[in-house]
């Protein structure tokens, strides 16, 4: 660390010691241990003087919305040690930005990496996006808690959304699941939510039914039990079971426990479609009347019917948050959806998961009244020519994966619902599909909206929608950049400080001294998603510089194999 910091604070400390500064007690005699502690404590000080990188003539975008402004970034440690002219310092290593850009790492507010985080990914393609924060646990399921009878039906669930986990699913807490991801360091920090269908399957099980106040207080325990142990908030997946068979008395009994743990609630919606509205003003409900946070996932207006209504829905959300209601939301920057195919199926069909469908698929009245809903779901999703195949989980069907549904029926030889149906069932639910059923000016509203956060909902498989690739570099070469809805520091903004209060994720989000060195270098020109519909994984390119906790995992634009990701815990 050099000669010099060190002196300096062995005089700093003589003399502090001389001039009579209140030191602790231990080190105020000049023998035994109490003289050591305060020689150690002196010549730590002295060592951190030593600034492992200095980042020179950056345009500095800091994360708060603020003009942006050329400095220089000290770095030591896993904190930023100063910005804007930190003054004449010893320097390990030394980066010449030369008018490169500067920002926090970016935080995807929904996030499906459950299981790769758990199977020890390097997670490369959310960090050639700059991604260093995430958020998982989404859409009312999460990897913990898990009971020996829920562990099953959770699985079922989660694996088709985060990927197959290698080893096996088993029982644990949100404790004992932080620290399983812990042990594989993670390459960068995350945070989870708690999935509302766990503590439905840990207490009620697989049931279409409304919890009795016993199931509902047990309910509010484990929950309770998963944000003391360091889980953010509580996600809902409204339009799954059995999140789905919940009402509003139940959601406002979890927002009041939610509330008195200071987190927050994101939920998938019911309704993303006609009953949008419907929706909306459900969880405006639960918000007011519980008093906790709410955040919408991936704001839509989904299905042609439903098209130009995003000022209606965004004027709602105001008048709203006017009124007291804490709402904000996350958005991809994309004209289609991606989730199960099963999402076809009513909801009442699949009380008890897969075992409970096929029950139901052989009696030939429910059958049909499935394919009803069915070829009605297709319709309103845009038809199925606007349906592709993206994962499928057995090898006779991956000829199918890429495919529109309306291609996979003339190779099928049936009508859609039913070939739809037919991959359901070989799948046993299995299949992720991705949805062209959104309009571009709906996308650039929400986008430009003040209370918008950026979220991937990235789902990788074989034919993946590119936004698990170019979700973030997107919003910067062609919203901020080509479409000019806003300039390069509201984009930053929404990115990485709006995000990190929404979560309290404390001294993240921002350039500024004493916070978390999570930073970005770029040249925006270069920096650019390359992901597309038709060839989707395909790694963003143009980040030349991205740190970690003041590790770079990203040095000179080449990606170095380093795992220095934390796990984000809430501050109880």
């Amino acid at each position: 660390m050099g000669f010099f910091p060190y002196l300096g604070g062995i005089l700093w400390g003589f003399l502090t010691f001389m001039e009579g500064f209140p030191i602790p007690p231990l080190s105020r005699g000049r023998s035994g241990g109490g003289w050591g502690i305060y020689v150690a404590v002196v010549l730590i000080w002295g060592g951190l003087s030593m600034i492992d990188w200095m980042i020179h003539d950056a345009l500095i975008v800091d994360g708060t919305g603020g003009a942006p402004a050329i400095g220089d970034i000290a770095i030591s440690g896993d904190r930023i040690a100063g910005v804007g002219n930190p003054g004449s310092l010893e320097v390990k290593h030394h980066i010449r930005a030369d008018g490169l850009v500067a920002t926090p790492g970016f935080i995807d507010m929904h996030s499906h990496s459950d299981v790769l985080f758990l199977n020890g990914s390097s997670l490369l393609h959310k960090i050639c996006q700059g991604v260093t924060t995430e958020l998982i646990g989404q859409d009312g399921m999460s990897a913990a808690p898990l009971t020996e009878t829920s562990r099953g039906p959770m699985a079922e669930m989660l694996e088709p959304l985060a990927g197959s986990l290698t080893g096996e699913w088993r029982p644990w807490g949100m404790e004992h699941f932080l620290q399983a991801m812990g042990e594989k360091k993670p390459s960068i920090n995350v945070a989870t939510l708690v999935g509302h269908c766990n503590l439905r399957l840990a207490v009620m099980g697989y049931r279409m039914a409304l919890p009795t106040p016993g199931e509902l207080r047990r309910m509010g325990e484990l929950l309770a039990a998963s944000l003391k142990q360091g889980a953010l908030g509580l996600s809902l997946g409204l339009i799954y079971p059995p999140s789905s068979y919940s009402d509003l008395k139940e959601l406002i009994y979890l927002g009041k426990v939610v509330r008195e743990h200071d987190a927050l609630i994101v939920v998938h919606m019911r309704d993303e479609q006609e009953q949008i509205f419907e929706a909306i003003a459900e969880m405006i409900t639960v918000g007011r009347e519980s008093g906790c946070k709410v955040h919408l996932s991936h704001l839509k207006c989904l299905g042609r019917k439903n098209w130009g209504r995003m000022p209606e829905i965004l004027e709602t959300l105001e008048d709203a948050s006017r009124e007291g209601v804490a709402l904000t939301f996350d958005q991809y920057p994309y004209t289609a959806a991606c989730t199960s195919l099963s999402v076809l199926l009513p909801s009442s069909v699949l009380e008890g998961g897969w075992r409970g469908l096929q029950q139901r698929l052989g009696e030939a009245e429910t059958s049909d009244r499935i394919l009803v809903e069915m070829k009605k779901s297709i319709e309103n999703r845009g038809g199925a020519g606007a349906i592709t195949i993206a994962s499928l989980q057995t090898s006779k069907n991956q000829k199918y994966c890429g495919k529109t549904l309306e291609e996979v029926s003339g190779e099928k030889g049936r009508p859609s619902e039913k070939a739809a149906l037919e991959l359901i069932v070989e799948e046993q639910l299995q299949v992720i599909a991705i949805y062209h059923s959104i309009s571009e000016p709906d996308v650039e509203r929400a986008m430009a909206h003040p209370l918008q956060t950026v979220g991937s909902d990235g789902i990788m498989g074989a034919f993946p929608h590119p936004r698990a690739y170019g979700t973030f570099p997107r919003v910067i070469r062609y919203f901020c950049r080509e479409k000019k809805l806003f300039p390069i520091e509201e984009a930053v903004r929404k990115m990485t400080r709006a995000p990190a209060k929404r979560l309290n994720l404390k001294d993240r989000g921002q350039i500024a001294r004493g916070y978390y060195a999570d930073i970005l270098l770029f040249a925006p020109e270069r920096f650019k998603d390359t992901a597309t519909f038709e060839n989707p994984k395909q790694f963003a390119m143009g980040l030349e510089w991205v740190f970690v906790n003041g590790t770079p995992v990203i040095e000179e634009e080449k990606i170095q194999e380093r795992f220095p990701g934390h796990i984000l815990k809430s501050h109880l």
